[in-house]
């Protein structure tokens, strides 16, 4: 696998030109050393998607909102509640019985796993940044040296993403995969482009 660093804009790029899920278009940008077309052609292998022939030219407008309760005792009222905004392209889809589930599933595994944001796009400025002081304060005590601790530092900013971002998180039910890599494997089997809009989650106590 290269070495190569691979940005946020380009994972973004390729996941809006595939449809395909971040954590897999930035393994495919891994794979083909950062070239935008090798990786493409990757995406599609794996998932068996056609590329776009440009970014955005696939709309996700339908969909739809699902409410989860979760109740762990039974008769009990349910202390954590989740709304969760799914999109595909078609009417059709929304009504299919198995885009209801995914629904359920990224609902139930958003109650478990409290996710900050969906994407890493999406998670605020100031809470990487106050991860970013943190480490490199708590490094510093330590006695790290400087060259050491911006090392650090990143490794923190990259774990809290992948432990606090929804698509980056191992899918409660099957943790072999993540939330991407469920909304991937729907996508490739209805052919349409698949993404959370955005989600609420309550709790009680």
């Amino acid at each position: 696998m290269s070495d190569v660093t691979i940005t946020a804009a380009e994972v973004k790029q390729l996941r809006e030109a595939t449809g395909a899920g971040m954590m897999e278009c930035k393994k495919a940008l891994q794979e083909a050393g950062g070239d935008f077309e090798k990786a493409a052609d990757i995406v599609r292998a794996k998932t068996g998607r056609k590329a776009q022939e440009r970014a955005g030219e696939r709309t996700a407008a339908e969909g739809l909102v699902h409410a989860y309760l979760h109740t762990p005792t039974p008769g009990m009222p349910a202390k954590v509640g989740v709304m969760v905004q799914l999109h595909c392209e078609t009417d059709f889809v929304a009504k299919e019985d198995s885009f209801k589930q995914l629904a359920q599933d990224i609902a139930l595994h958003i109650a478990a796993s409290k996710p900050v944001a969906v994407s890493e796009d999406d998670v605020d400025p100031a809470l990487i940044e106050k991860e970013r002081a943190f480490a490199a304060q708590q490094a510093r005590e330590e006695g790290k040296p400087d060259n050491i601790v911006d090392k650090i530092v990143e490794g923190r900013v990259k774990s809290m993403l992948k432990e606090q971002v929804l698509l980056n998180q191992p899918f409660v039910k099957n943790p072999d995969q993540t939330i991407a890599d469920l909304i991937t494997e729907a996508s490739a089997r209805t052919g349409e482009k698949i993404e959370v809009g955005r989600f609420t989650r309550f709790q009680i106590g």
